[in-house]
């Protein structure tokens, strides 16, 4: 017996191998041909690359077709893209983990949302675009601005803001893209509660507010957020919307998962979306700062239908010390030098995967970065001033040569 793993991150993101190394199960890897090198192979069962590994449905064949040798009984997939490709392949051979249904909700955004307001919680006006007949009309009962976006998207890729008659133009211009959705755009700060279920019932929570709207990924210096005083109103708001949301949802009995939301101007807390998996970004190391949470590794030993530990309530509602997760984004141009030195001392984790001599373009993804950081404060005030003293003390001793 042993597991299929679905793979689009880096051994160094994440080594199957050490953090399930006590199962001591055989691992079956099949993995974006980007990542395939890092992985030790005299550790797996059997590995395959595979190239567009996000749209090539190779994928699935191979997983069906090496059932026959290695009888997985648990299929894992970390990222947003493999999670209705994983609960399908667990349909095929009926075993146990999240299934389309589920996994559906959590990766459609209109299904999502339907499920969503007929449980009560608010969330803003949408369409499922099938012609531009439809986002016409949906423009003319709601009027602009609106936001586009890919039914299944992820990280904010392929998501536009429709201002006014003339974007709406370009946009259509070229054609209305299959699998989008249409939403009236809503005003306000943007959060993001994580959390984790075992056994059916809520293990672990924790909200967190955005420094900047991930829409404007392309714009700011950093994108990244921190950790809410678990007892303050807004957290403790949160908090219950998403219990509200994942009871309404066709939850797993075992998983970690991912909400976003608006808090609007006149005090309302609004759906964004939920995803069945651990947030972007250093969202799973910041957690695991401040309150021991390691939300990573919960996911890989939650899929495998396993326990994790989990802080006490006691420790989620007064954690010792509060943290930040930020990631800088590459500019449009060769990167010339990275910092030589150590970081502040209040940064408790520094990763660069900037590599000096290559050329970038602008980021299309909320999560592309060359350096990323946590950093650790007392309260949200102090978490807020140290990020920007982070992201100030990189550009500082960064330097590019901008195309």
């Amino acid at each position: 017996m042993s597991i299929l793993i679905l793979n689009a991150v880096s051994h160094a993101d994440c080594p199957y191998d050490e953090l399930l190394g006590d199962l001591g199960e055989e691992l079956v890897l099949l993995t974006d041909s980007k990542y395939a090198d890092g992985f030790p192979k005299q550790k797996y069962a059997y590995i395959e690359a595979f190239d567009s590994y996000d749209v090539n449905s190779n994928v699935e064949l191979r997983a069906i077709e090496l059932y026959e040798t290695y009888q997985y009984h648990t299929v894992i997939a970390l990222k947003e893209m493999d999670i209705i490709r994983a609960a399908s392949i667990r349909d095929w051979f009926d075993l146990k983990g999240q299934r389309s249904d589920s996994a559906e909700q959590y990766r459609d955004k209109v299904r999502m949302k339907e499920v969503a307001g007929k449980n009560g919680i608010p969330v803003t006006k949408f369409r499922r675009i099938h012609s531009s007949f439809d986002l016409i009309q949906f423009v003319q009962e709601h009027d602009f601005p609106v936001v586009v976006k890919p039914v299944t998207g992820r990280g904010s890729t392929g998501t536009s803001v429709l201002e006014n008659k003339e974007a709406l133009s370009r946009f259509i211009a070229q054609g209305v893209p299959l699998e989008i959705a249409v939403e009236k755009f809503v005003e306000g700060e943007v959060y993001h509660v994580d959390g984790i279920v075992q056994e059916g019932q809520l293990a672990f929570i924790s909200a967190s507010k955005y420094y900047d709207a991930p829409l404007h990924f392309h714009t700011t210096d950093y994108q990244g957020a921190f950790l809410l005083t678990p007892t303050s109103s807004i957290a403790e708001r949160l908090v219950d919307m998403t219990k509200k949301l994942i009871t309404s949802l066709a939850t797993p009995e075992y998983t970690t998962f991912h909400a976003e939301w608006f808090h609007t101007p006149d005090d309302r807390i609004v759906l964004v979306e939920i995803a069945s998996r651990t947030g972007g970004g250093r969202i799973a190391q910041m957690n695991e700062h401040a309150f021991g949470a390691n939300l990573l590794e919960a996911s890989l030993r939650l899929q495998c239908g396993k326990t994790v530990p989990v802080p006490s309530v006691e420790k989620q509602k007064n954690p010792d010390i509060l943290a930040a997760w930020m990631i800088l984004p590459p500019k449009n141009g060769t990167l010339l030098s990275l910092p030589t030195e150590q970081p502040p001392s209040f940064v408790v984790e520094y990763k660069s995967v900037g590599k000096i001599g290559q050329d970038y373009g602008d980021p299309v993804s909320q999560v592309d970065h060359i350096a990323s950081f946590v950093v650790e404060g007392a309260n949200e005030e102090e978490l807020q001033k140290r990020a920007q003293a982070a992201s100030d003390w990189f550009h500082e001793r960064v330097s590019w040569d901008l195309n």
